[in-house]
């Protein structure tokens, strides 16, 4: 079982399985838009879309990696429960503080993340469009 360690982890296994699962999904949600766009023709621009899920799932794996909920963060909660039960509140503002900047630090890797891979993944599929 895991504990609080403010900044560092403030979920335990079953909140961490769920962020995996957000990330699979969000995956999923990429795959069928790009192969939506590669299999009809469609406009090479709808792949820039593809940033909102790729940060959905650079989002959730982060999370569930870190062991961190930038979400719990914001709202002072913690739950490191076995069964995801068990949300306690963060009573000490420094770790409080400590908490924001890990939050603040998922969200840019996972947007610096969408963003790359979106690129990528616009160049890889014009260059596959224009042979």
């Amino acid at each position: 079982m895991s504990e609080y360690q403010p900044g560092e982890c403030n979920i335990g296994e079953a909140e961490q399985r769920r962020r995996y699962a957000l990330g699979g999904v969000a995956s999923v949600a990429t795959l069928v838009l790009i192969t939506w766009v590669l299999a009809t023709d469609g406009p090479m621009w709808v792949l820039v879309l593809c940033a909102l899920p790729l940060f959905g799932a650079a989002e959730g794996f982060f999370q569930g990696q870190f062991e961190f909920c930038p979400r719990f963060a914001s709202l002072g909660i913690y739950d490191v429960s076995e069964g995801g039960d068990d949300r306690r509140e963060v009573s000490v503002e420094e770790d409080r503080r400590a908490d924001r900047r890990q939050a603040r630090r998922i969200h840019a890797y996972s947007a610096v993340t969408a963003v790359v891979l979106t690129v990528l993944l616009y160049v890889v599929a014009y260059l596959v469009h224009i042979e």
